[in-house]
């Protein structure tokens, strides 16, 4: 409350000085609302200072200390709890799938350590602008590794423009060998050029300085290239740009084939039988690697939750390749095991986030650590669906 006093002192300087030389109803509502002002820029300091209070807290201190080796306890996600997972084999049977967990809480006296929000946008927007995104980045990985040769010496530079279904924007810009990448940019063209371009057929502008050739295969519109020159394009010049578009045009079918097999057509996610493949892979490498299965429970918006997970996961580096889609609302991830304690610090603050933001999200965990002695790829992959079904009924619980 302190601060608050600077700008009351500077309003009754100024009512007094005004009281003894001139008083001017002008300057007496110009020094009313100056210190108005700063009694708002001092509140909304105190109000940024707020979250970054500290926070006392109680260690946390189990009354069984046999609830340690409990399994059931470790897969509640406390939202006031950090986990930590510990990957060194278990030498016990009846646990063996499972890492060793602790929760850790800030003791009294220690401040929370700040970190990076997560969630700048709203979560729902943020994950189907994701999806969105997906097929306009394959597009413009196809065109980086497969930029558009400069065989033409009329030919002065080219613009890549993606479509979405509805719109058309463009997304490189190239001269000669330089490629540069744009930002959405709108086309600059007529409504015929427009029209003739969905219809999938080539058209040269007015003033022939422009070549628009479509990038299409079996009958689905992937975009345009359009090619600009100095001197004029001719009709002729059309079909020997159409014959190098199409192999452009093939390699782009050939990416959306495969993001088809790979990925699931609304999540993004990997698909299942992906995953199969990558961690059988992964296991008899004998990679450090911990897989884990996550389920949303009674969590609306679970699909958009976990296409928010993958992305923010690969952004902080700590989900390997990203989430594998078992089922409808079952996701699994191998996670190496030198990112766990990143993966769970991590894990607690997307949850915490969610909830702040009007989320609530209750998730169950199953996991299984591969460094077991004489453990196969059967078993690895049960014992983590097992871990996975005692969480499930810890929440129900």
């Amino acid at each position: 409350m302190k601060r608050y006093t600077i700008p009351t002192i500077f309003f009754a300087i100024g009512v007094t000085l005004q009281t003894l030389f001139y008083f001017s109803w002008v300057s007496f509502t110009l020094l009313a609302v100056s210190c108005l002002l700063l009694t708002l820029f001092l509140y909304s300091l105190d109000f940024q200072s707020y979250p970054n209070a500290k926070l006392p807290s109680q260690s946390y201190q189990p009354e069984n200390p046999s609830m340690e080796d409990d399994p059931s306890t470790l897969q509640k996600i406390d939202l006031e709890t950090e986990v930590v997972f510990d990957t060194n084999a278990q030498t016990n049977s009846d646990r063996s799938h499972l890492s060793t967990a602790s929760v850790v809480t800030n003791t009294e006296g220690e401040g929370t350590e700040t970190k990076e929000i997560l969630w700048k946008v709203d979560p729902i927007f943020y994950a189907r602008e994701s999806v969105r995104l997906e097929e306009r980045s394959l597009f413009c990985d196809t065109i980086k590794e497969f930029p558009f040769s400069f065989t033409s010496p009329k030919l002065s530079s080219i613009q890549y423009v993606y479509f979405d279904g509805k719109d058309f924007k463009e997304c490189y810009w190239q001269k000669s060998d330089m490629l540069v990448e744009t930002d959405d940019n709108p086309v600059e063209w007529n409504e015929w050029e427009e029209n003739q371009i969905r219809e999938s057929l080539p058209v040269i502008s007015k003033n022939k300085r422009k070549l628009y050739v479509p990038l299409t295969m079996n009958a689905k519109l992937f975009g345009f290239l359009c090619f600009t020159s100095k001197e004029g394009w001719a009709n002729e010049d059309i079909q020997i740009f159409w014959d190098e578009t199409t192999n452009l045009s093939e390699k782009i079918l050939l990416k959306r084939e495969y993001a088809k097999v790979t990925k699931h057509p609304f999540t993004k996610l990997y698909t299942v039988s992906h995953f199969y493949q990558l961690a059988k892979a992964s296991f008899e490498a004998s990679e450090k690697k911990t897989l884990v299965l996550f389920k949303f429970i009674e969590t609306n918006f679970q699909s958009e939750l976990a296409i928010g997970l993958n992305q923010m996961g690969i952004k902080h580096s700590v989900l390997g390749i990203g989430l594998f889609q078992l089922e409808e609302n079952l996701y699994a991830a191998l996670i190496p095991n030198e990112r766990l304690e990143s993966f769970s610090s991590f894990f607690q603050q997307f949850i915490e986030e969610l909830d702040q933001l009007g989320y609530p999200s209750e998730v169950a965990l199953g996991y299984s650590n591969p460094l077991i002695p004489d453990l196969k790829f059967d078993v690895w992959i049960k014992k983590a669906y097992s871990s996975l079904e005692e969480s499930i009924l810890y929440n129900a619980a």
